[in-house]
């Protein structure tokens, strides 16, 4: 259910002839303790405004986003079943008072628990989800520049006082329609337009906050850093349908340690970083420019044991990362594509398309692409961000790289070669330079599907010492191989025998279909054959993909459940399961 737009339109503009008079209360509803059945609750609530149905949420967004504002309500497990009403409270700044959702409708409202109309009438499910605006364009409608605050509850039965609602109200703002001209921190370039915008130039090192609208293509002029580093600390917000663009060469952006970057993009309206002579690619085209390389304050390893502080140096001079918090915040990638990137410094120093080094868990990254890198597609250096709905396609080194102690979780993804191009689907070390240094890798991975190259293709490679936790994952298309386990440090790490495991190097209800499934050799201290098909689910055979979604015979086969809030449930293995739950088709650049 969702709300009515001309409804709110009525209450915004009865606000503004002194609605509240109508329907005066305290900003905040005076409601009583939380609990449910008559008991403290056991119920979760979260929120907010999105442009990814409830992925990712932001606390501004941009006036020309398409956002909904919605809530999802874990219910307690022993209402789940029972009758009830879901209840649902907002204000929007100037109206002076909360309104109550119901039938579709904004209604005033009493200000008393009592007096509260249902949003909804319903049998409990153990998730409901409270719709309250849908597809809303703050620019078209008005509302750019307010700010909102919602309460999402429910009851059961017809007693009200079971009410469990949020502790406090999802609060968000819709920033306001920026004005004509470039940005703080930029300045127009003298060469005219591109695709009918003006063009704002970044360059050097930004030091306070810095907001790019989609009013104007933005211009890297050689390496842009956001903040110092953990000083002078900026945040870089990018809007929905912004372009980022660069000369061919040596141009990238860093985001510093202690500096974030909040880049909301939208299916509709994804945020494009790419070279300025896109409209000439071809299906060959890669490492045009830098790419992008967060820098945050998350443990990494490769240090001297006793070290208080392990900081590295980034590649190509782009500064130090690595800390000691594992929860710090770089900022949101959110429907971000990045096209072309991975230009060579040197033949050893490389740029990916985008570094995310010693980046932390506090860091959201959802629906993100990286395409045509001449490098990795994207490299994780420690840290512990955790990432959701990638896509690495037509990427000529590895797609997905990790290194240095990486222990994120990362579900959903796609990663697809070209013809005759592109090194391993993953390359996995925990450290080059000392196989067993610790904090040791040991991301988690679930629903990937890898397509490879076909001739010359490696699938995945674990290597250097390297932990990791793998689930429902497709591999098919390489020729070499589908799975390569080297070097004795990941083996013993892994268990002391294929079928004596340690659960630190694990993967589980995953199929392979490569020409060779698996690369053996004699030196390995066990098979790799046998460890794969001694666990959970495992099998070879065929994959009945159509283009990235499973087929029949894919969704045929059992899915591992996750005890583990980060994950969704699924019931497929691979990424995609079928057309009515592709999450990637309809923004993803092909």
């Amino acid at each position: 259910m969702t709300f009515n737009r001309n409804s709110l339109f009525s209450a915004v503009a009865a606000a503004t002839l002194g609605f509240s008079a109508l329907c005066a209360q305290a900003a905040e509803p005076a409601l009583t303790a939380a609990t449910a059945s008559g008991a403290a609750t056991t119920a979760t609530f979260t929120g907010g405004a999105t442009t990814n149905n409830g992925s990712t949420y932001t606390t501004t967004a941009a006036s020309s986003a398409a956002i909904d504002a919605m809530g999802t309500i874990k219910v307690a497990a022993a209402d789940v079943g029972k009758a009830g009403a879901l209840v649902a409270l907002v204000n929007v700044s100037g109206m002076g008072a909360f309104q109550m959702v119901s039938g579709g409708f904004f209604l005033p409202w009493n200000g008393q628990v009592s007096g509260l109309a249902p949003f909804a009438v319903k049998t409990l499910a153990a998730t409901e989800r409270v719709t309250v605006m849908d597809d809303l364009i703050g620019k078209n409608s008005n509302l750019a520049g307010l700010d909102f605050q919602i309460f999402f509850g429910y009851y059961t039965g017809n007693n009200i006082n079971t009410l469990a609602y949020t502790a406090t109200p999802i609060s968000f703002s819709i920033a306001a329609t920026p004005a004509a001209g470039c940005p703080t921190n930029t300045t127009l370039s003298t060469g005219g337009t591109f695709e009918g915008k003006p063009v704002c130039v970044l360059t050097g090192t930004i030091t306070s906050n810095t907001h790019l609208n989609a009013n104007n293509v933005y211009l890297l002029n050689g390496a842009v850093f956001i903040g110092g580093d953990n000083t002078n600390s900026a945040t870089l917000t990018i809007d929905a349908g912004t372009k980022v663009i660069s000369p061919v060469g040596l141009n990238f952006l860093v985001i510093r340690r202690g500096s974030k970057i909040v880049a909301n993009g939208s299916e509709a309206s994804p945020i494009v970083f790419t070279y300025d002579g896109d409209a000439t690619a071809t299906a060959t085209t890669t490492g045009r420019w830098g790419g992008i390389i967060i820098n945050g304050n998350a443990p990494v390893n490769g240090c001297a044991a006793g070290t208080t502080l392990c900081e590295l140096e980034g590649e190509g001079s782009t500064g130090k990362y690595g800390g000691n918090n594992p929860t710090d915040n770089s900022g949101v990638l959110n429907y971000v594509i990045v096209k072309y990137p991975g230009q060579n410094i040197t033949e050893t120093n490389e740029l990916n398309g985008i570094a995310f080094q010693g980046v932390g868990s506090g860091t959201l990254v959802d629906y993100v692409q990286v395409h045509g890198s001449s490098d990795d597609g994207v490299e994780f250096f420690g840290g512990t961000v955790n990432a959701k709905h990638l896509i690495l396609t037509s990427n000529e080194d590895d797609s997905f790289d990790w290194t240095f102690g990486y222990s994120g979780k990362v579900q959903h993804a796609i990663v697809k070669q070209r013809a005759a191009f592109g090194d391993r689907g993953i390359e996995a070390d925990n450290n080059e330079f000392a196989f067993d240094s610790l904090p040791r890798s040991k991301p988690t991975l679930a629903n990937f599907t890898f397509i490879g190259r076909g001739a010359g293709g490696r699938g995945i490679e674990l290597r250097r010492g390297t932990g990791a936790n793998i689930h429902n994952t497709v591999v098919t298309g390489f020729d070499l191989y589908c799975l390569d386990l080297n070097d004795n440090a990941t083996f013993t790490n892994g268990g002391s025998s294929a079928t004596s495991l340690t659960g630190q190097l694990t993967m589980t209800h995953s199929r392979f279909a490569c020409a060779n499934n698996f690369a053996e050799s004699g030196t390995d201290p066990w098979s790799v054959a046998a460890w794969f098909n001694g666990q959970t689910g495992n099998s070879t055979g065929t994959a009945d993909l159509s283009g990235v979604i499973n087929g029949p015979g894919l969704n045929a086969i059992p899915a591992a459940t996750l005890n583990d809030s980060f994950f969704d449930a699924v019931t497929h293995i691979g990424a995609v399961k079928d057309q009515k739950s592709d999450w990637a088709s309809a923004w993803m650049f092909n």
